[in-house]
Parts: structure tokens; C-alpha cells; sequence
């Protein structure tokens, strides 16, 4: 089977892009799951590179006071493909993303860029390169250094996890998956089983279940979330939590192909706060404008 996906990526591959920036610019967008237009919408997109001043650049459009991001850099990324992306874009420009007028980030295990390439849907997505690790495939992990304050006893962020996985490849060993831990990551695989070990992970379903194109509840992914952009399926716009106490803590951030390299997904990210939000329950819940 495995051999079977690989010649048709390999058929399908363009010449690969150039590391470091690359622009798209999108006018007249969709309002992805909100059923609405906006007229002259437009979104910009930069490709970035895996260096530390790059991560810098995203730690801070994820953040919702970039003050209280104190470092961020990439532990691990592939070096091809475009797995690291900035947008900046009008309020909701697509898929409810980004809340405000600015910027959000997207985190893929392949070409980030097409987000929002209707051609994208289905294709075998593109080769990122990247290193096997820890059993899986194009994996990133992105560590934010968080400096919070006293007042402080919840972490929360905004994400919609989106995938091109779905619905042939619903609970095969291709299993794509995206991870958030506190302090430690500890995640962990086994090439070509689908079965994923991250007692860590923060931003599961009440069930347990990690965000992938199998999770169930409100982690279930549906052709309907992913209106507006390159993918054939996504969550809803989900918020993640946890407690947190005062000083520095790192966030991890973490995704990756399981089983092979193709059919990529994407994680779009925003809104990190360091509140006291109530309540601030363990794991995942719609986000609630």
C-alpha cells in the first residue's frame, strides 16, 4: 500500500521551491465556515525558514501579547516544502482564521503554502524531506519559551487541524497528527503503525482521542470545516487548555506524517493566551468568539 502512494506522489511532484521567503498574495476569498463573502479580501502568505529569528516571527503571531513570548525556535523541521508559514490577513479571511485583522501561523508537514489552493484538495501534497523521527515523517516540532505572569493559571491557544488524509485513508496506519505539551515532549511512534503514545498531549478529546482525521467528538474532522481552503477535511475552530502556574514554561508544538510522506495536513494556530480563563479544563473545546 505504501508502495502504491509513493509512485503517486513521485508522479506528481513539481520542481521543489526555494527555501526561505515566497509570497502569495489571494484577493476575494470565501469566509471558510462561516458561510458569508467578504468582498476584497486579502491574504498574504510567507514561507519561512527554520532559523531561530524565523521562529521568533511565528512564536509571535501565535501569541496574543507577543510580550509574553520570551524565545521560540524549531527543534526539529524539514528543510524543503514550505512546513513553516506566516499569514497575514483580514478578520476571519478564511477557515475563521485569522479572529482579528493580522497575522496567524500555520504549521504543515508539507506544502504550507497551498492553504488555500483549491487544487490542492486530494493531491498527494509534496515531499518536505524531512528526517524520520521518532517513527514518523516531515515532523516539526516548535518550542515557545513563555515568560507568565503571576496572574496567571491558564494556557490557551486557538487551532484548526486540517488534512488531505481524508476520508480514504480513516483509520489506516496514515495517520497524521498534531500535539501540544507543557514543559516536556514526550510523543512517540512506531513507523507504519497508526497507534500514537503522548501522554503529554494537552489538546485531545474527552475521549482521548489525539487530533488526527480519526479523532471523534469535537476533534472530528468534516469536508464542511475545510471550506475555503486547500484541504479535504478539518476540525472545527477549536481552543486548547491547560493549568499553568507563574515563571517560564515551554510550549511544544508538534506535527507530522505517519506511515509515509504524502497527503499532507496543516495546523492553522492563534490566539495564545496567559489569563486566568474560566474554566481552564484540560484538553480541547470549540472556541467561543
Amino acid at each position: 500500500m505504501e508502495h502504491v502512494r509513493r509512485d503517486a506522489k513521485a508522479s506528481s511532484r513539481g520542481p521543489r521551491r526555494r527555501r526561505g521567503a515566497v509570497f502569495a498574495v489571494v484577493a476575494g476569498i470565501g469566509l471558510g465556515g462561516v458561510g458569508a463573502a467578504v468582498a476584497a479580501t486579502k491574504i498574504t502568505a510567507k514561507a519561512l525558514d527554520r532559523d531561530h529569528v524565523s521562529a521568533r516571527v511565528l512564536g509571535r503571531a501565535i501569541m496574543a501579547n507577543p510580550k509574553q513570548l520570551r524565545d521560540a525556535e524549531f527543534l526539529i523541521s524539514p528543510a524543503e516544502g514550505s512546513p513553516r508559514v506566516l499569514v497575514h490577513a483580514t478578520h476571519e479571511a478564511i477557515a475563521g482564521y485569522p479572529r482579528k485583522n493580522g497575522d496567524f501561523a500555520i504549521l504543515s508537514n508539507g506544502c504550507g503554502l497551498r492553504f488555500n489552493h483549491p487544487n490542492y484538495k486530494g493531491a498527494t501534497g509534496c515531499d518536505d524531506a524531512g528526517p524520520t523521527f521518532r517513527g514518523t515523517r516531515d515532523a516539526t516540532i516548535m518550542r515557545l519559551s513563555l515568560n507568565v505572569p503571576s496572574s496567571a493559571t491558564c494556557l490557551s491557544f486557538r487551532f484548526r487541524f486540517l488534512s488531505n488524509e481524508y476520508p480514504v485513508y480513516v483509520g489506516s496506519q496514515y495517520n497524521d497528527a498534531f500535539i501540544a505539551e507543557l514543559d516536556h515532549s514526550t510523543w512517540d511512534s512506531a513507523p507504519n503503525d497508526p497507534a500514537i503514545t503522548a501522554p503529554d498531549d494537552f489538546a485531545k478529546t474527552v475521549d482521548g482521542h489525539l487530533i488526527t482525521i480519526n479523532a471523534t467528538g469535537v476533534g472530528k474532522v468534516s469536508t464542511a470545516n475545510a471550506k475555503g481552503t486547500g484541504y479535504d477535511a478539518g476540525t472545527k475552530v477549536l481552543r486548547a487548555s491547560t493549568r499553568i502556574t507563574r515563571g517560564r514554561h515551554y510550549l511544544y508544538l508538534s506535527i507530522f506524517d505517519q506511515g509515509d510522506r504524502q497527503f499532507d495536513s496543516a495546523v492553522f494556530l492563534d490566539g495564545l493566551t496567559l489569563d486566568r480563563r474560566s474554566p481552564c479544563t484540560r484538553g480541547i473545546a470549540y472556541d467561543q468568539h
